[in-house]
């Protein structure tokens, strides 16, 4: 009687809400109306069946993760945080890119299938066989399977399936399994279409013996299947979504109870994991946590989402989003927002913050579809308001994200026009007034007044006054007291108007900021305080990178003999600064088909010397130097020859440029065994779209461009660049310092100016280190004594400071990783945990912020201080963060390196890890004063040493001779063994 019982309620309730479709073919109603039946029919039996199915033991390994997203645009980087991720496959045309990382971070796209209905917008719709398709789902317009059909398996497999293998797909989620009973009435015809579909799944299996297959329920099919299924999910446990009354609404006791029973088995019998997919309003992310950990609870692994499975939601992991929408002007006649001053303002205090960012002039380019709660971490406006249909779709998006909690920190002036409806909606007063007399500053937060005093002008000022609840940044009243908030925190975000968010200097071509953006942009965005990916630190150390722009190779130089500028910049740079250097050439500058064809055997052979140094990356700076990409490019514009080097014979190639270029000297110029990876972009540095993407489909690094050059005349941190910008054709990485073209007055003079460089390390460290030391200039520097003078003390005062040297390739590879790392809170420990591709291995928190338990912790070996922070030291790719409640933090750990920390091991009484330094390598320990350490099996002894720990009360130094330990210098094997 109990498996009639159990098989009736599992064809009744198995054509329940489908993740893809999230609707019911059997109402709610006349589930209720069915298990009260049952109840009353069977009585104590039927109760106490129900209470046993909902008896889960034990709680979901913490590492067991998987999410849905449907929608267009899907958040890949964010989507690593899981280990299964179920997508829409016309979304996502290669999956490749993110399978390769699950060596990393173990995460893997799953296509959605519907393999019992067919929606005509489908575009193999057309083509199933004539009588496949035998009846119809109203609700969702789609027509539903015949399974036992002859043709259908054939199709299902050629047509359906192997497309999406071909373009990369290994995993499988199948949805709609139950839709057969939509035409199968009568038991017989069920069993008929069940026996069809499991004969379908052999078919599939047998073709790809390696398909991982994830069910959408299934219960029916699923004893006969078993091993061909890795994981089986269910929607609709907790909270649910009425797609008749288009409501979300709690799921009556009586359906969870039979669901569960159902869930039971499949764990229990089956022994599979399964998901439960609930759904929960953007806007309520409370609830939606509280849901998902009733789930865990129960031992299940769940996903807390929007109906549509078009955002980010909760599940056993939920990411804390570090995207940020910027929406501002794209200047006139651009190709992208590389000029933009948004990018120019904002860059920096987005990133330094932890944020990754997205430009979008919403006057020209679509607004994102759906929520953005729980992808984005904020919305941030630089835009005047643009009047007709867009300001009208602006204003209708704003609204919503609001209402669904999406902050919002809006800069200068308010994108659309502050109607009744949406002050009301930001809780602010608008009123009516006219040109205010005799203005004065009546509130001053201490945010307001960073590097410029405000200044409040009458004619400007906006009648707006925050609402209850606001933190007002800056008042200003005039002579009958009324009051105008020009800034303020709200509970929605934040905004500063005009002129009190910066202003601009025209007699000095400067600018200020007059809000702190840092402390402006964190209260509004509201994050928590969570550890920040960082690019500017490696093992507690600054990092120090070198690069040069291979200009005037050819130059002589002004010394005895006239030798040429490439040769003085190997003898009196590149032999003597024994640090990692990019040295990239100009093929048209060098080549036997260039510029100085006569000498080109000579500064080839200048090239070829250079790089075989050890210390040397090699590094294209193009073929013909582009001085303007845009018009380069642009054949058709008069005088478009002129912006390039003007090469006999040469007709303006992209390709011959780019990969052309590192061909060139990966055949001509490179020792055996080593090639050219990096492209430093040249003269203006601002590649349109296409050409950044060229490079990135020939496999290339690239840098350059960006203008940090704040010093002590120009003090402000609108002259320090943010990392990069992500363009439609890839990320282009900026370098993190300027050369000395800015410093000479573009090489007219003075040619020391290069040492006042030292000033923009000193201003980017402190009070922030808001960049790494970056010595960048070109090599026509070492043609003049002065210059070449000014380079020898730049170089000898970044060898003075702590500092952990990089190669421009590793840089790049950070900043890259910095746009993709994930951080997300495991939900059933509280552990954060990221993800990255294993580059950046750098998080920074403020200077008083919690520190992680390292006995809890993996991937992490210790903590630095830092100015105004401290960095936590990660050892791979992926790191858990552990915060148990009254830890003692006692154990030894790592300090600091002048390298790059790998295979980190932790026990119960030691450490060990791999040291790898491009100088003879140091690390500092602490409280490790119980503690041996060796260095590749030989026992080593510390220095004195006086720098104070982050925890505990020593630290110990220790600096390796590599003739000493048998190692070359840049991989040292070290253990560390403590006592108890």
């Amino acid at each position: 009687m109990y498996d009639r019982l159990r098989s009736r309620a599992a064809r009744l309730r198995g054509a329940g809400t489908t993740a893809k479709r999230v609707g019911h073919l059997i109402s709610w109603q006349r589930g209720h109306e069915l298990m009260a039946v049952m109840a009353r029919r069977y009585g104590a039996w039927f109760a106490a069946w129900a209470m046993l199915a909902c008896a889960w033991p034990g709680v979901v390994h913490a590492q067991a993760s998987v999410a849905f997203f449907y929608g267009a645009n899907p958040p890949l980087d964010e989507l690593r945080a899981f280990e299964i991720a179920v997508v829409e496959p016309d979304h996502v045309a290669d999956p490749r890119p993110h399978r390769r990382d699950a060596a990393i971070g173990a995460s893997e796209l799953f296509a959605y299938v519907s393999m019992g209905e067919i929606e005509p917008s489908r575009s193999y719709f057309r083509q199933v066989p004539a009588g496949v398709l035998k009846g119809e789902n109203r609700a969702w317009g789609s027509s539903v399977v015949d399974q036992a059909h002859p043709a259908w398996p054939a199709f299902f497999v050629e047509r359906i399936i192997a497309p999406l293998w071909e373009r990369g797909y290994r995993g499988f989620f199948f949805d709609t399994l139950d839709s057969y009973q939509l035409i199968a009435r009568t038991p017989e015809a069920r069993a008929v279409q069940e026996a069809a579909m499991v004969a379908t799944l052999r078919t599939l299996k047998a073709r790809y013996p390696r398909i991982r297959l994830f069910f959408n329920r299934g219960f029916e099919i699923l004893p006969q299947v078993r091993e061909m299924v890795a994981v089986v999910g269910a929607e609709s446990l907790f909270r649910g979504w009425d797609q008749g009354r288009k409501q979300y609404r709690e799921v009556p006791q009586a359906d969870r109870e039979w669901l569960l029973g159902q869930l039971d088995t499949v764990r229990k019998v089956h022994r599979l994991p399964v998901v439960a997919i609930d759904y929960v309003a953007p806007g309520e992310r409370d609830l939606a946590r509280a849901t998902a950990r009733r789930i865990l609870a129960l031992g299940l692994i769940p996903w807390v989402a929007n109906p549509e499975l078009d955002t980010l939601g909760v599940g056993s992991r939920e990411v804390l989003p570090r995207r940020v929408l910027v929406l501002t002007e794209r200047p006139e006649g651009g190709n992208d927002f590389h000029v933009s001053t948004a990018q120019r303002f904002l860059g920096m205090p987005l990133n330094h913050l932890g944020f990754t960012y997205e430009l979008l002039d919403p006057r020209s380019m679509a607004l994102p579809e759906g929520t953005l709660r729980g992808r984005y971490a904020g919305i941030v406006t630089w835009l005047a308001p643009a009047g007709g249909q867009a300001e009208s779709r602006l204003a209708a998006f704003l609204r919503r994200q609001v209402a669904e909690g999406v902050r919002v920190a809006v800069f200068n002036q308010f994108p659309v026009a502050l109607d009744a409806v949406l002050a009301g909606q930001l809780g602010l007063e608008t009123f009516t007034a006219g040109i205010p007399q005799r203005v004065a500053i009546t509130r001053r937060d201490p945010i307001i007044g960073h590097e410029f005093e405000p200044l409040p002008d009458r004619r400007g000022l906006a009648p707006i006054r925050a609402g209850q609840g606001s933190r007002v940044l800056l008042r200003v009243a005039d002579a009958a007291g009324t009051g105008y908030d020009a800034a303020a925190i709200t509970p929605w975000g934040g905004y500063v108007l005009a002129p009190f968010s910066f202003v601009s200097l025209p007699v000095r071509d400067q600018y200020r900021w007059v809000v702190n953006p840092l402390a402006f942009l964190r209260a509004a965005l509201a994050p928590e305080e969570l550890p920040v990916p960082d690019v500017t630190t490696e093992a507690g150390r600054r990092l120090l990178l070198v690069h040069i722009d291979g200009d005037g190779w050819a130059s002589r130089a002004e010394l005895p003999g006239a030798p040429y500028a490439s040769e003085v910049m190997a003898q009196e740079l590149l032999e003597r600064f024994r640090v990692p250097t990019t040295v990239s050439v100009i093929q048209g500058e060098i080549a036997a088909d260039g510029l100085n064809r006569a000498q080109s055997p000579a500064l080839e052979a200048v090239a070829r010397r250079i790089f075989l140094l050890p210390n040397v990356e090699m590094a294209s700076h193009s073929y013909s130097h582009p001085f303007n990409w845009d018009r380069t490019i642009a054949p058709e514009l008069p005088g478009a020859s002129a912006y390039h080097l003007d090469i006999p014979g040469y007709r303006f190639d992209l390709r011959r440029e780019i990969p052309g270029s590192i061909a060139y000297i990966n055949r001509t110029l490179a020792p055996p065994g080593r090639s050219a990876q990096v492209f430093l972009w040249t003269g203006d540095c601002v590649p349109p779209s296409d050409v950044l993407r060229l490079a990135y489909q020939n496999g290339l690094l690239n840098m350059n461009g960006g203008d940090t050059v704040i010093t002590r005349s120009n003090p402000s941190w609108t002259e320090i660049a943010a990392q990069g910008i992500r363009k439609a054709g890839g990320y282009q990485v900026f370098a993190p310092n300027q050369n000395e073209n800015v410093y000479t007055n573009n090489w007219t003079g003075p040619f020391y100016g290069f040492e006042r460089v030292i000033e923009t390390f000193e201003m980017t460290e402190t009070p922030h280190r808001f960049k790494p030391i970056n010595i960048y200039y070109h090599t026509y520097a070492a043609s003049k004594v002065a210059s070449l003078n000014a380079l020898r003390k730049v170089y000898q005062y970044a060898m003075a400071q702590p500092v952990t040297p990089v190669y421009a390739s590793e840089y790049i590879r950070k900043v890259l990783d910095f746009e993709r790392m994930v951080i997300a809170r495991d939900l059933a420990s509280g552990d954060l945990v990221t993800r990255g591709d294993g580059s950046l291995r750098t998080l920074r928190v403020s200077a008083t912020a919690a520190l992680p338990d390292l006995k809890a912790s993996t991937g992490l070996a210790g903590f630095a201080a830092g100015p105004n922070a401290r960095y936590f030291t990660l050892t791979a790719a992926e790191a858990r963060l552990a915060y148990p409640a009254g830890a003692a933090q006692t154990l030894p750990y790592l300090q600091e390196a002048n390298g790059s920390i790998a295979d980190f091991t932790r026990d119960a009484d030691a450490f060990g890890f791999t040291l790898r330094s491009h100088l003879n390598p140091m690390f500092r320990l602490a409280n490790a004063e119980r503690c041996s350490v060796t260095v590749n099996g030989r026992a080593v002894r510390p220095v004195a040493d006086r720098a104070p720990p982050v925890i505990g009360q020593t630290s110990q130094r220790h600096d390796l001779d590599p003739t000493a330990v048998g190692r070359e210098p840049h991989q040292q094997v070290v253990r560390v063994r403590c006592l108890q």
